[in-house]
């Protein structure tokens, strides 16, 4: 053992470079996955990160599974693994020890992980140098959807060595395009380890770039993810398709935490269009509804599933899509609204491939999410920005409503 931590140092020491994969050179195939993770942790998620990298380090890279990480940490949480505080891209290998990271890294010095460009290099770097025939790529940091005015953090992957930069839903797309470009297809999988981003707004904005979304509806613990069983299943199961590593992920991530209030979801993008078309027809037929009266829609949403955006948080600004469909049957007297709503409700049936959660509170919990301001008079201004706002009616109808 100490042969081989020695020569860990020395490489380090040397100021090695990733160039390549440590992929088996003699094999002829290329490897089935490359999992590219995305860590921000230069924030108070710091030591969450360290040990998220441990867990990844249980299990390690495999012939055909590679598992490759950019990570940036911030002084003054965490004080194990020498305290780096810089930006580094780590080839994960395989130990048994959960407290010290030990795979082989380089250090890219301070970099504003807040950048959707730094988020576009790495992805980038990680296809060309560690390409596979799937690829999976974690976002992991804060997250927040699209949050009401009395909010100012916003969006994902904040920096706060960098002036708590984050990237915004519009450069979120823009990264991903431009990665997909460089891998010539769309991601296979994008995951988002951070909170409320299972949003129907977040999944439309990047339906052209990924075929599945992975995320979670509610806030999610400090530990996200149990990467350790995660990727144990995949290098285990390394031919398992898209669908499959997904579904798994929700498996995993709800087992992890029988006690806590949790959602995990899985998402086809491939469906999004559709049902954008559709809520905006749901909208449209709301604003011109004569016989139900405003104030029927607006408690039909605040009766439905929703997601704290904080834990000390009342308002219920993101709720779940199923749910405020099933509460319009109830509150609706429109005929065309319930017929619409049933549209919908099937519609999610196919493109949620799986969905889970823990905690009663969260029954209600079906995969998406969508934003309905829990007061009057309060739209937040970002949210025309996003896609989904630009291309519906779902704004003009919360206008309409009094939002």
């Amino acid at each position: 053992m100490k042969v081989k931590y020695t020569l860990i140092f020395i490489l380090i020491i040397l100021s090695i470079n990733l160039t390549g994969c440590f992929t088996n050179p003699s094999g002829p195939s290329i490897p089935e996955w490359t999992v590219m993770i995305y860590l921000d942790a230069d924030n108070n998620l710091e030591s969450a990160g360290i040990n998220d990298i441990n867990e990844m380090e249980m299990v390690g890279s495999s012939d055909d599974v590679n598992i490759v990480v950019q990570a940036d940490r911030i002084p003054g949480y965490n004080i194990s693994n020498s305290d780096w505080t810089t930006t580094r891209r780590y080839y994960i290998t395989q130990d048994n020890d959960p407290f010290l990271i030990n795979s082989l890294f380089s250090d890219l010095g301070e970099l504003n992980m807040g950048d959707p460009q730094t988020l576009v290099d790495f992805a980038s770097w990680a296809a060309t140098e560690c390409p596979a025939k799937k690829y999976l790529l974690v976002i992991w940091n804060h997250g927040g959807g699209f949050r009401s005015p009395a909010y100012t953090t916003k969006d994902i992957a904040w920096d706060d060595t960098s002036g708590g930069d984050r990237i915004t839903m519009p450069e979120l797309e823009y990264a991903l395009s431009e990665i997909g470009t460089q891998i010539g297809k769309k991601i296979d999988i994008v995951g988002m380890d951070a909170c409320l981003m299972a949003m129907t707004e977040v999944a439309y904005q990047i339906k052209d770039c990924a075929d599945i979304l992975v995320a979670s509806e509610e806030s999610e613990p400090g530990d996200g993810w149990p990467y350790d069983t995660i990727l144990a299943q995949l290098v285990a199961n390394s031919t398992m398709s898209s669908e499959q590593l997904a579904t798994d992920i929700v498996n995993k991530y709800i087992i992890f935490y029988p006690y806590d209030n949790v959602t995990q979801s899985a998402i086809d993008l491939s469906y999004m269009d559709d049902l954008a078309s559709q809520l905006s027809s749901l909208a449209e037929t709301i604003r011109g509804d004569l016989t139900t009266p405003s104030n029927k829609y607006i408690t039909a949403a605040y009766n439905s599933q929703y997601y704290s955006q904080s834990p000390y948080s009342a308002e219920k600004d993101f709720i779940d899509l199923y749910d405020f469909c099933n509460q319009l049957l109830a509150y609706s007297n429109n005929l065309e609204v319930k017929n619409i709503r049933l549209n919908i409700q099937q519609t999610l049936n196919y493109a949620v491939i799986k969905s889970g959660y823990n905690g009663v509170s969260l029954s209600g919990s079906k995969g998406l999410s969508i934003y309905f301001p829990y007061y009057t008079g309060y739209i937040d201004a970002k949210y025309s920005d996003t896609n989904f706002a630009q291309d519906t009616f779902w704004d003009e109808m919360l206008s309409h409503l009094g939002f």
